[in-house]
């Protein structure tokens, strides 16, 4: 019985396969406040898990970062990779790996051993910034004054290259620009509905292939690429009502985050249960005129319960991480930031993404149960 509870609690809070993962399980230094700085003669030989508004990283760190926060800065050596998400992040430093970054203003002007995949209202590259391999961004404007080792994937409305391209570029752009300094290696393939701007000095080496938008969309439809950026603020978005939940109801998410840590197996059966339930009743109310009103009803709750069950998910593996932290907003900064993280992973994102709907779907109906039996014991 006691393997059962671990292997449940592994899938429902996906933290020992997100460690399992990148290699490093049990290696992991946690720092949560207003303020988090790792100074410029500071080594952190772990994974780092940063919460808090302000995040200066200035020394180095021998492992993966996940951060959340208002403002991200990261000048220092991350020998790993680095997945964040924040109002606004500028990365000044070395990344070894690669980086996963979400926010409204990112600014690259460091070294990416790897990859990069950003979403964000505006994305800048710097002239002294390096994406060694491919840059894949959705954004509203991305300019491009640095160096990208290999390809280009954006679904953006406004892409400036005044940098280098080592390779191609694909995606879906309302508008190309290629400054004095661009220099595009291989091929342009994207669905816009202008054709590049190529100032003097600007050069594209392989073929120009622009689609037009299909009819059926609108005049500004751009590839499914810029979906990233959606993406991303969605991620975001989750974290502001989790926040606002964390603030409103810590009593009831502090409660709902014990009992499923007892009981992790039954918490992820009630969820698995109720999205295999819900859906039929409803549409079983919906296929009778009579329950037409109660299935719209049911509905609109269903939705709710959705909504918040990756919250609710979120806090009990921040309290399973802090357990003696007592602020309600530092545990749902932890928990649901990490969580938030890992769905950048291909495939474990999707695992993630399931475990913690099922697992906080649980965990929401749990402590319904609870909150409307107490009036009645008390009478």
């Amino acid at each position: 019985m006691k393997y059962i509870k671990v292997i449940t609690l592994s899938l429902g809070l996906v933290v020992l396969s997100t460690l399992a993962f990148v290699g490093v399980a049990g290696a992991t230094s946690f720092k949560s406040g207003k303020s988090i700085t790792v100074a410029t003669n500071e080594t952190v030989n772990s994974m780092l898990f940063a919460a808090g508004s302000n995040i200066n990283i200035a020394g180095t760190v021998n492992g993966d970062v996940y951060c959340a926060g208002q403002t991200i800065t990261i000048s220092g050596t991350i020998n790993g990779d680095v997945i964040c998400g924040g109002q606004t992040i500028i990365i000044s430093g070395k990344v070894d790996g690669s980086v996963r970054l979400g926010g409204q203003t990112v600014t690259l002007s460091g070294t990416v051993g790897n990859s990069a995949t950003i979403g964000a209202q505006n994305l800048v590259i710097d002239k002294t910034a390096v994406i060694s391999r491919d840059l894949l961004g959705g954004s509203q404007n991305i300019t491009i004054n640095g160096k990208i080792g290999r390809d280009i994937v954006s679904g953006s409305k406004n892409l400036n290259i005044n940098g280098t391209v080592v390779r191609n570029i694909n995606g879906g752009v309302e508008t190309l620009s290629v400054g004095s300094a661009g220099h595009i290696g291989g091929t342009v393939e994207y669905i816009g509905t202008t054709d590049p701007a190529i100032t003097t000095g600007g050069k594209i080496v392989g073929k120009v292939t622009r689609t037009e938008p299909p009819k059926n969309k609108s005049a500004n439809y751009v590839a499914p690429g810029y979906a990233i950026g959606w993406f991303v603020y969605i991620m975001l978005a989750t974290l502001a009502i989790a926040f606002i939940l964390a603030g409103l109801f810590p009593r009831v998410l502090s409660e709902a985050a014990v009992a499923a840590n007892k009981k992790p197996g039954q918490t992820l059966l009630v969820g698995i249960i109720a999205a295999i339930v819900a859906p039929v009743l409803i549409i079983m109310l919906m296929i009778s005129v009579i329950g037409i009103p109660a299935a719209i009803i049911a509905t609109l709750v269903w939705i709710v319960i959705t909504m918040i069950s990756n919250t609710f998910a979120g806090y009990a593996l921040g309290h399973a991480m802090l357990k003696k932290q007592k602020q309600p907003i530092l545990i749902m900064l932890a928990g649901t930031s990490l969580l938030t993280a890992t769905y950048f992973i291909p495939f474990i994102g999707f695992l993630t993404l399931m475990a913690a709907y099922l697992f906080g779907t649980g965990m929401v109906l749990n402590q319904s149960k609870k909150l409307l039996v107490r009036p009645v014991a008390k009478k």
